[in-house]
């Protein structure tokens, strides 16, 4: 672990400060720093512990993490004590895609990932994107529903890994939604 992180059930933190983008109550929602690298990595393997090889192996360990910075934003949802959610943009020229969007167990149906997309579409908004898609593992309903809900309409399907066949018993559904440009970015 890197010097300065402390890890907690809901969370890593290093405690140093940084330009908020969003902010309701004690939560707040930024961009990570280079140095938080090791802190993503904590958050994502603890949510995704037992489940989701996919997303383990491409958040999994700090250099992956650090890579994916250079070419992407991480958000990061905080309060004053740990990091308890994030989320990974990845910048395209006509719609950004939502790689990750993470909340620890202890802080899930709290409105956290709801605030975390919002952040995602408004900082896209600002980029000029006219789209958001996102791609969910079609055994995660609760995600499914939680997207399709802020108005993700499926259109299209594709295998867990580009090596494998096309199951119709596990695979990723991509999802869109056609960003509002009247609305303010930030």
């Amino acid at each position: 672990m890197a010097e300065g992180l402390s890890s907690g059930p809901n969370g890593a933190s290093n405690g140093r400060k940084a330009h908020t983008l969003f902010r309701v109550g004690q939560l707040r929602i930024r961009l990570a720093r280079s140095d938080e690298a090791e802190a993503i990595v904590e958050l994502t393997n603890t949510i995704f512990r037992a489940r989701d090889l996919f997303f383990r192996a491409s958040f999994g360990s700090a250099g992956n993490v650090a890579k994916l910075m250079k070419q992407g934003k991480f958000l990061l949802a905080e309060t004053d004590e740990a990091i308890i959610g994030c989320a990974y943009l990845e910048p395209r020229i006509e719609a950004s895609k939502l790689e990750l969007l993470a909340v620890s167990p202890a802080q899930q149906r709290a409105g956290i990932g709801s605030q975390l997309l919002e952040t995602a579409e408004r900082m896209s908004r600002s980029m000029r994107c006219l789209y958001m898609h996102v791609q969910v593992m079609n055994l995660n309903w609760d995600t499914l529903t939680f997207c399709r809900r802020r108005g993700y309409v499926d259109f299209a399907i594709k295998p867990l890994h580009s090596q494998q066949v096309l199951s119709p018993h596990c695979h990723l559904v991509r999802m869109c939604k056609r960003l509002d440009t009247d609305r303010p970015a930030f």
